[in-house]
């Protein structure tokens, strides 16, 4: 039998059938019921009604459930077969993928460019990119946030992630969360109306966190009905789609991987319409609080954006296939340091980034070698034609299009 949505059984089988079907979801075997309780909404207002969220696992949940942890696996193998210069690089460029994901889903204004180079100066206390800093240490630093224990946790992440871009009038104005009426409008009608105060928002948090403690749900499960959970209390005036975001894949990358968790906005923002539906359907008055189609759809964003990260590495990897190959000709094996620097770049310009610089200074970090010698090398690749000199101060270089492309095709 297909396990269809309530709404399409109640206009299929009608109201009788329905009111059953609700009851058989709720008590068969593979039902999961939480403590989670929701006010139902139905076009552009509040009801009467409250729903605690449910859902079934069912037979296709679990297969996404599998092959998610598959995926997880396999990226993980992938990884480790990278040369250990190309590891953190990599990381990087998905950071700034994810993040200006982020903004977009948003719609905040930034490139790809400002990103990096926000995440490049993060090492820098006195940096003069201010804006996204917060972002970006966020990111970069995702493995490294703890479990939500305490409600003050939710303002940190917040504190640290997106306060610096909220305006002023955004700003929260209670103890911690807001205080004031928020809601969410699509441009031409409201789809979501938050907590209506500051305490009812505290109290929804607690159990917020209760819920992610409760080892009785699978853990993915776990995770994306305390994303949805977050989004519909909306703590925030402003924010609550980057920190709920970010709050699912804290928790992703301990149970699965960085690599993983990274692209769950990224894949988002390639189906939207789909995220927002999902979202949207669960306070329904015909859908009585079941999640099971959400938790379908988000692991299936996450599916494919762990799809799009293993193609990604896959095909990175037989380029640096052929880039090992070439520099291991007899025309390559006298060059030493030479032969090193120039196969470090080529397999950093083609893995992360075909506009990857490195300056004198970085290269005599990686190679452990002076100024003098590493200024006369890249002179030499330079006469040679391997790279081009991009910037006199701080000189820095890249590989030439033309070389590249003779060691690829």
């Amino acid at each position: 039998m297909k396990y269809e949505k309530l709404s399409k059984i109640f206009y299929k089988d009608g109201e009788q059938f329905f009111e059953k079907e609700i009851e058989r979801r709720k008590n068969c075997y593979g039902s999961y019921l939480t403590s989670l309780s929701i006010q139902g909404f139905r076009k552009g207002r509040l009801l009467n009604e409250t729903y605690n969220l449910f859902y079934v696992n069912t037979h296709k949940l679990m297969v996404l459930n599998n092959q998610v942890l598959l995926n997880s696996s396999k990226i993980t193998t992938l990884v480790s077969k990278l040369p250990p210069y190309v590891i953190e690089p990599y990381f990087q460029k998905l950071i700034v993928n994810e993040a200006q994901s982020n903004n977009e889903i948003e719609g905040i204004r930034s490139t790809k460019k400002q990103l990096k180079e926000v995440l490049n100066d993060l090492s820098k206390p006195d940096s003069k990119h201010k804006r996204f800093r917060g972002l970006m240490k966020t990111y970069f630093f995702i493995s490294k946030i703890k479990p939500f224990k305490d409600i003050t946790d939710f303002r940190k992440l917040y504190d640290q992630l997106v306060s610096d871009e909220i305006n002023q009038e955004d700003e929260p104005d209670g103890e911690l969360f807001r205080k004031g009426y928020v809601e969410v409008n699509d441009g031409t009608s409201t789809t979501h109306i938050g907590l209506e105060s500051e305490t009812k928002i505290i109290e929804a948090l607690h159990s917020l966190i209760r819920f992610l403690d409760n080892e009785n749900h699978l853990e993915l499960y776990r995770y994306m009905v305390a994303h949805y959970y977050y989004e519909y209390i909306h703590p925030f005036y402003d924010g609550n789609g980057r920190t709920g975001r970010l709050l699912v894949c804290s928790y992703l990358s301990r149970y699965l991987d960085r690599y993983s968790a990274i692209t769950f906005s990224y894949a988002v923002n390639k189906n939207k319409s789909k995220y927002y539906k999902a979202l949207e359907e669960i306070p329904s008055p015909l859908n009585k609080g079941e999640t099971t189609f959400y938790l379908i759809d988000m692991l299936e964003l996450l599916k494919t954006g762990q799809e799009g990260i293993i193609e990604d590495l896959e095909l990175n990897l037989a380029k640096l296939e052929r880039i090992q190959t070439y520099f291991q000709s007899e025309k390559w094996t006298e060059k030493g340091e030479a032969r090193y620097l120039l196969q470090l770049m080529t397999s950093l310009h083609a893995f992360v980034d075909d506009d990857t610089s490195m300056s004198v200074t970085e290269l005599m970090e990686m190679s452990k070698s002076t100024r003098y010698k590493i200024n006369k090398i890249m002179q030499d690749l330079e006469e040679q034609g391997y790279v081009e000199l991009v910037n006199q101060r701080p000189k820095t270089y890249k590989i030439r299009e033309e070389f590249l492309e003779s060691v690829l095709l």
